[in-house]
Protein backbone atom coordinates (compact mmCIF):
# COMPACT_ATOMS: atom_id res chain seq x y z
CA UNK A 1 0.00 0.00 0.00
CA UNK A 2 1.58 3.70 -1.03
CA UNK A 3 2.46 6.18 1.79
CA UNK A 4 -0.44 8.98 1.42
CA UNK A 5 -0.11 12.59 3.49
CA UNK A 6 -2.83 13.78 5.43
CA UNK A 7 -4.03 16.98 7.56
CA UNK A 8 -6.44 17.24 9.81
CA UNK A 9 -8.58 20.72 9.84
CA UNK A 10 -9.64 20.14 13.52
CA UNK A 11 -6.47 20.29 15.51
CA UNK A 12 -4.26 21.47 12.22
CA UNK A 13 -2.21 18.67 11.99
CA UNK A 14 -0.05 16.85 9.58
CA UNK A 15 1.10 13.09 9.24
CA UNK A 16 1.61 10.15 7.29
CA UNK A 17 -0.12 6.95 6.62
CA UNK A 18 -0.42 3.49 4.45
CA UNK A 19 -3.37 3.90 3.00
CA UNK A 20 -5.64 2.01 0.12
CA UNK A 21 -5.47 4.73 -2.63
CA UNK A 22 -9.68 4.38 -2.91
CA UNK A 23 -9.81 3.46 0.80
CA UNK A 24 -11.17 5.81 3.66
CA UNK A 25 -9.00 8.62 5.15
CA UNK A 26 -7.64 7.16 8.40
CA UNK A 27 -8.82 9.15 12.21
CA UNK A 28 -6.06 11.66 13.39
CA UNK A 29 -3.87 10.02 15.83
CA UNK A 30 -3.60 13.80 17.76
CA UNK A 31 -7.29 14.64 18.10
CA UNK A 32 -9.50 11.52 16.83
CA UNK A 33 -11.04 13.84 14.12
CA UNK A 34 -11.77 13.41 10.62
CA UNK A 35 -9.08 13.88 7.78
CA UNK A 36 -7.93 14.35 4.51
CA UNK A 37 -5.30 13.27 2.08
CA UNK A 38 -3.05 16.14 1.11
CA UNK A 39 -1.50 16.01 -2.84
CA UNK A 40 1.44 15.71 -2.64
CA UNK A 41 5.16 14.39 -4.84
CA UNK A 42 6.74 12.39 -1.89
CA UNK A 43 10.18 12.90 -0.44
CA UNK A 44 11.73 11.50 -3.42
CA UNK A 45 10.69 13.88 -6.58
CA UNK A 46 13.07 15.13 -8.42
CA UNK A 47 12.07 17.37 -11.31
CA UNK A 48 14.98 16.18 -13.10
CA UNK A 49 16.27 13.09 -13.86
CA UNK A 50 17.23 10.57 -11.20
CA UNK A 51 20.86 9.85 -12.65
CA UNK A 52 22.12 13.22 -12.55
CA UNK A 53 22.45 12.49 -8.87
CA UNK A 54 25.04 9.75 -9.70
CA UNK A 55 26.52 12.34 -12.44
CA UNK A 56 26.33 14.54 -9.22
CA UNK A 57 28.79 12.23 -7.34
CA UNK A 58 31.75 11.80 -9.40
CA UNK A 59 31.88 15.55 -10.35
CA UNK A 60 35.51 17.22 -9.27
CA UNK A 61 33.74 18.80 -5.65
CA UNK A 62 37.06 21.40 -5.12
CA UNK A 63 37.21 22.59 -9.25
CA UNK A 64 36.73 26.32 -9.01
CA UNK A 65 35.71 26.49 -12.93
CA UNK A 66 32.55 28.55 -12.71
CA UNK A 67 30.78 25.39 -15.14
CA UNK A 68 31.54 23.08 -12.24
CA UNK A 69 30.56 25.61 -9.34
CA UNK A 70 27.03 26.26 -11.12
CA UNK A 71 26.05 22.44 -11.74
CA UNK A 72 26.99 21.55 -8.44
CA UNK A 73 24.62 24.48 -6.88
CA UNK A 74 21.83 23.27 -9.13
CA UNK A 75 22.39 20.15 -10.60
CA UNK A 76 19.69 20.85 -13.13
CA UNK A 77 19.81 19.23 -17.08
CA UNK A 78 20.48 22.79 -18.14
CA UNK A 79 23.38 23.28 -15.67
CA UNK A 80 24.14 19.10 -16.40
CA UNK A 81 24.43 20.62 -20.13
CA UNK A 82 26.86 23.36 -19.44
CA UNK A 83 29.21 21.15 -17.20
CA UNK A 84 29.19 18.57 -20.09
CA UNK A 85 30.61 21.85 -22.54
CA UNK A 86 32.88 23.47 -20.00
CA UNK A 87 34.74 19.74 -19.86
CA UNK A 88 34.42 19.34 -23.80
CA UNK A 89 32.46 16.12 -23.11
CA UNK A 90 29.69 15.03 -25.20
CA UNK A 91 26.79 12.61 -24.88
CA UNK A 92 27.15 9.34 -26.92
CA UNK A 93 25.06 9.36 -30.31
CA UNK A 94 22.80 6.32 -30.91
CA UNK A 95 24.58 3.43 -31.91
CA UNK A 96 28.16 4.81 -30.33
CA UNK A 97 29.79 2.77 -27.59
CA UNK A 98 32.44 1.03 -26.77
CA UNK A 99 34.49 -0.77 -29.36
CA UNK A 100 36.66 -3.26 -29.24
CA UNK A 101 39.60 -4.09 -31.23
CA UNK A 102 40.23 -7.37 -32.96
CA UNK A 103 42.00 -9.34 -30.27
CA UNK A 104 39.83 -8.27 -27.38
CA UNK A 105 36.52 -9.10 -29.65
CA UNK A 106 37.99 -12.08 -30.48
CA UNK A 107 38.67 -12.67 -26.77
CA UNK A 108 35.19 -11.95 -25.81
CA UNK A 109 33.77 -14.41 -28.56
CA UNK A 110 36.28 -17.03 -27.08
CA UNK A 111 34.86 -16.72 -23.71
CA UNK A 112 31.18 -16.37 -24.57
CA UNK A 113 31.45 -19.32 -25.97
CA UNK A 114 33.27 -21.48 -23.47
CA UNK A 115 30.30 -19.86 -20.94
CA UNK A 116 28.00 -21.58 -22.90
CA UNK A 117 29.44 -24.28 -23.60
CA UNK A 118 29.76 -24.89 -19.83
CA UNK A 119 26.22 -23.95 -19.30
CA UNK A 120 25.13 -26.70 -21.53
CA UNK A 121 27.25 -29.40 -20.10
CA UNK A 122 26.13 -28.97 -16.52
CA UNK A 123 21.99 -28.61 -18.18
CA UNK A 124 22.82 -31.67 -19.78
CA UNK A 125 24.90 -33.68 -17.10
CA UNK A 126 22.44 -36.46 -15.08
CA UNK A 127 21.27 -35.87 -11.93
Amino acid sequence: MPLYDFSCPACGGVFEDLGAPDGPDPACPGCGGQTRRIMSVGRGYRADADWIASVTRVVDKDNPAPHVRAFLADPSRAAYQAWMRGERLRPLEPGEGIRLGDAAHAACETARREALARFAARRLRPA
